[in-house]
C-alpha cells in the first residue's frame, strides 16, 4: 500500500538539531561564565543524551530530565546550578536558534505537501518546540505537529503513535511511514505502531542495534521514490 501519510521527525531529520544546540549550549554556558568548546559540547551531549534515554525507559521523569542534566554536567566543573534555571535559558536559546535545514529538506517537502498527508512527531517540550516550528517556512506544509508533552507520552512508546492515530484517523495506520533520524526512538516507536519505518541517516551512523527499518535514506529527496 502507498505510504501517503508521513509522520515526520523535526530534530536531525527536517532540521540540523546539532547546530541549534551548540548554539544554545555555547550560550547558557556563557552566561555562566564558562568558557566551553567543542569537546565540552560532546561532553554535554553525552550527558544529555544519557538523561533523554532514562526518560524513554521511564527510569527518570521529563521534568527531571531537563534539570538533571544541567546539574549533572556543570558539576563536573564544581559549579553548582539550579537545574531549573539553566533549563529555561537553554530552552529561551534553543528557540530562538539559527534554523538550519538539511540539503534537499525544502525542496522535497514542497513536492510532497500537495499528495501526502504530512505530520510532525517530535520528542521535546511542547513551547519550544512549537516556537521552532514556527520559525521555520515548512509550519503550514503539515496538517498537523505532535510533541510528546502534548501526547503525554514520548516516542517510541506505542501510546504516543495511539494518540496521534486517534487524532488524525486510525484508518490512516495502514498507510502511515514514520521517517526519523533516531533508531530507538523513530523506527523503534514505528514498529511498535506496526507501521512502516525509513531511517534517515545523513551522517552514515552505524546501526548497532537489533532494531531493523524497512528503509534507510541519507537524503529526503531519495522519499519521493519510496513514496511513489
Amino acid at each position: 500500500m502507498k505510504n501517503n501519510c508521513l509522520l515526520i521527525d523535526f530534530d536531525d531529520t527536517i532540521v540540523d538539531f546539532h547546530d541549534a544546540e551548540a548554539y544554545a549550549f555555547h550560550a547558557l554556558t556563557k552566561k555562566y561564565n564558562l568558557h566551553t568548546d567543542s569537546n565540552d559540547l560532546k561532553k554535554f551531549m553525552s550527558v544529555n543524551q544519557a538523561h533523554w534515554e532514562a526518560f524513554q525507559q521511564n527510569r527518570l521523569t521529563k521534568e527531571e530530565v531537563l534539570s538533571k542534566r544541567f546539574e549533572a554536567y556543570f558539576g563536573l566543573h564544581h559549579i553548582n546550578v539550579n537545574g531549573q534555571e539553566a533549563d529555561v535559558i537553554f530552552r529561551d536559546e534553543l528557540a530562538s536558534a539559527p534554523i538550519k535545514y538539511f540539503m534537499n529538506t525544502v525542496e522535497t517537502l514542497k513536492a510532497l505537501k500537495d499528495t501526502h498527508d504530512m505530520y510532525i512527531v517530535t520528542n521535546g517540550v511542547l513551547e519550544t518546540q512549537e516556537r521552532r516550528i514556527g520559525r521555520t517556512e515548512l509550519g503550514n506544509w503539515f496538517k498537523g505537529v505532535f510533541v510528546s508533552e502534548q501526547t503525554g507520552y514520548q516516542k517510541p512508546m506505542p501510546e504516543f503513535f495511539d494518540f496521534v492515530f486517534n487524532e488524525i484517523g486510525e484508518e490512516k495506520r495502514e498507510c502511515a511511514m514514520i521517517v526519523g533520524d533516531s533508531i530507538t526512538s523513530d523506527i523503534l516507536g514505528g514498529i511498535n505502531a506496526n507501521i512502516k519505518t525509513c531511517w534517515f541517516n545523513p551522517r552514515n551512523k552505524l546501526n548497532e542495534t537489533d532494531i531493523n527499518p524497512d528503509f534507510t535514506i541519507d537524503s529526503l529527496d531519495q522519499l519521493l521514490k519510496l513514496t511513489k
